[in-house]
């Protein structure tokens, strides 16, 4: 009985976990990003007032803290933006949880790419067509759910070359030609990963809160959000013009990374 109840209590409070986390998006308004119009939306999830403000307006940063406990040293990273609200004359903050260090600038680099660039937006991934890579309609689609399983899947058999190119080499000639060494260990690996992890029940509450939604968005915001014709699209500073040139030479030409680029242009 009470090794019962110690097997259910775990698996309880796994998929209350899940299921509250689900909840809570359900309730929350997502950040938007207007690349066309260079603003940036922040809804409130209590007053559901609309703050919109210009996006070279927008500060962001990284922040690091380590705090010692019990078991041991531990460090937090965070992504944070800064939103000045000048009616109210306050800033609202927007505050995420990383990983790392390396993962929130990952983010910060990822929504300037997409505000500044349109990467992955206007053009398709330079890097997949270098490679000669077709992505499904399922690798498409931009939530995780049922068919994120078998895309997995699909990948593990992939990464054991299982039924990958030069399936129908020798060993001598896959190692000849570069082909690593075919393994079933990727994909056991990958069925015994899902079965400690409830199999498809994490995908199936991935879907359900991808059906259950977010908020719908006020009529402002929807209005907001529609496309402009490309003559109506606001334009970069030529300040920001100036940096976003400084931060690039410094990449390209001179091999430093971006915390350091932007240093150099000043833009610390």
């Amino acid at each position: 009985m009470l090794a019962s109840l110690g097997g259910i209590f775990p698996l309880g409070g796994y998929v209350y976990g899940m299921l509250s986390n689900v909840r809570a998006l359900a309730k929350s308004y997502p950040v938007r990003f207007n690349r066309q119009r260079r603003e940036v939306c922040y809804i409130d999830d209590t007053t559901h007032r609309v703050l919109i403000v210009p996006w070279e307006s927008v500060v962001a940063w990284v922040a690091r803290s380590q705090g010692v406990t019990s078991y041991g040293a531990m460090r937090d990273y965070t992504f944070g933006m800064g939103l000045e609200d000048e009616e109210h004359d306050t800033v609202q903050f927007i505050l995420s949880a990383q990983p790392s260090d390396v993962h929130a600038l990952g983010m910060w680099t990822s929504i300037r790419n997409y505000m500044e660039e349109g990467e992955l937006v206007d053009t398709p991934s330079p890097m997949l067509a270098a490679l000669g890579i077709t992505l499904s309609e399922d690798e498409l689609k931009p939530y995780e759910g049922l068919h994120t399983f078998e895309v997995e899947r699909l990948d593990a058999r992939a990464l054991g070359r299982l039924d990958d190119g030069g399936g129908h080499l020798t060993a001598e000639e896959r190692k000849r030609w570069g082909y690593s060494k075919r393994s079933p260990w990727p994909l056991r690996w990958w069925y015994v990963r899902r079965i400690l992890t409830f199999w498809k029940m994490p995908y199936l509450i991935a879907e359900w809160a991808h059906r259950k939604g977010r908020p719908t968005l006020p009529e402002n915001v929807q209005a907001w959000s529609q496309p402009l014709p490309p003559e109506q699209w606001a334009k970069p500073s030529p300040a920001l013009q100036k940096a976003n040139a400084q931060v690039k030479h410094a990449m390209d030409k001179k091999g430093v990374n971006f915390v350091d680029a932007c240093k150099a242009a000043g833009l610390h």
